[in-house]
């Protein structure tokens, strides 16, 4: 009897196990979506302006798991930025759209058959459009590069083969380069970029799983 209840928790404990995993050849599919505004006043009375701008994003994704909770894949991430600079009764909007485009390989550690945590390495492609005015001329700036950047995120299955997740933001790198009057200019940025105002929720569907 004894041996009996031991061989039972053993076979439960493995089935847990893998309750716990994603297996290879899993295959997944889905996305991501953030939206956030600030507003910032400035001064008081008649001298106050304010500062609004808001941010959407967007980003389908394409995954394969080639071990068990380790997936690769393609990401295309399309960012839009709208900063108003008001003064009284005039406003001013710009428009930012920055596209990366590019591979990633993602590792998913599992604690239950339902949470976990995530994290990404991707890099690739990097385009950004500026469209903006400046004492009443508009100026369109295009700059295109590189990126490399780590997502960390969680993840919940509310059932087996499908996921919502959450995200809050990078640690990556940027390189931009433009051409303005025949002269280059090159920008290079690198840091942590986490808060509330990159917070981007998704929803994955899993093949297979």
């Amino acid at each position: 009897m004894k041996k009996f209840f031991l061989l039972a928790a053993l076979v439960a404990g493995a089935q847990a196990v893998q309750a716990q995993s994603i297996a290879a050849g899993t295959v997944s599919l889905g996305g991501g979506i953030g939206y956030s505004t600030t507003t910032d006043k400035f001064g008081v009375g008649q001298n106050s302006h304010e500062a609004k701008s808001s941010q959407f994003s967007f980003s389908p994704t394409f995954g394969y798991f080639v071990a068990e909770n380790v997936a690769i894949g393609l990401n295309l991430e399309i960012d839009t930025v709208t900063p108003f600079h008001s003064t009284g009764s005039s406003t001013t909007p710009d428009a930012n759209v920055s596209l990366r485009i590019g591979p990633f390989v993602q590792f998913y550690k599992m604690f239950s058959e339902q949470f976990g945590l995530t994290g990404a390495l991707g890099a690739g492609y990097l385009k950004l459009n500026e469209t903006g005015f400046n004492s009443g001329q508009v100026y369109t700036t295009k700059a295109s590069g590189a990126y490399a950047q780590i997502t960390p995120g969680i993840v919940f299955f509310p059932i087996p083969k499908f996921a919502l997740s959450a995200t809050i933001g990078s640690l990556g790198y940027t390189t931009l380069s433009d051409d303005n009057d025949n002269i280059t200019y090159r920008t290079t940025t690198a840091g942590a970029q986490f808060g509330l105002d990159k917070l981007q929720l998704g929803g994955t569907y899993y093949f297979g799983r």
